[in-house]
């Protein structure tokens, strides 16, 4: 009796091994609030282990959302509408045991009890103006486009080398991209 590919059992093997480190974008609002464009976004992060150690040792790790706002057919040469990149890090104190979020942008501070609840924070985008309506033709059809990784050449330089080979490091969303019409 034959009893199927001899590869698949090292392979099914190594399943639990595979890392469920993943950045997703879970849900995306884009609501018109008085003259201008307005963002509710929940995005989940879920850090490799090497990330995770990395993290749990002090090393802070900094995550940038980037957005743009842009006409679905557009020449290159235009320009978008709206661009924007924000900037979050998380640290680890170890003396006071909490997790420090910065906002790279307004250097607001928030110290968190739980990695889970300090990622759990820095995944919630809300209210975010993104562009003024008169920026904006009229029967044009634009995009948000939006991205959230893991910023690697903003971490310590001895680290850098190792991140950029490794799989562990490379945390990323990919582009993701949802309609606008003005």
């Amino acid at each position: 009796m034959k009893s199927g590919p001899s590869w698949l059992l090292p392979i099914l093997l190594l399943l639990p091994l595979a890392e469920a480190a993943a950045f997703s974008i879970k849900e995306v609002q884009i609501k018109q609030a008085d003259s201008e464009y307005r963002l509710n976004a929940r995005i989940e992060y879920h850090l490799s282990e090497q990330a995770h150690e990395a993290l749990s040792n002090g090393v802070p790790l900094t995550l940038k959302v980037q957005l743009f706002v842009e006409k679905v057919w557009r020449g290159f040469w235009e320009p978008s509408p709206f661009a924007a990149t924000l900037s979050f890090q998380i640290r680890y104190h170890a003396l006071t045991e909490l997790y420090r979020v910065v906002d790279r942008q307004t250097g607001d501070e928030q110290n968190f009890v739980t990695q889970e609840a300090a990622l759990h924070a820095l995944g919630e985008i809300t209210n975010l103006p993104l562009v003024k309506l008169a920026k904006l033709t009229a029967g044009e059809t634009y995009q948000l486009r939006l991205r959230a990784d893991l910023d690697i050449e903003s971490l310590p330089l001895p680290l850098q080398p190792l991140a950029y080979l490794g799989r562990g490091w490379k945390l990323t969303t990919g582009w993701s991209q949802w309609p606008l019409q003005p």
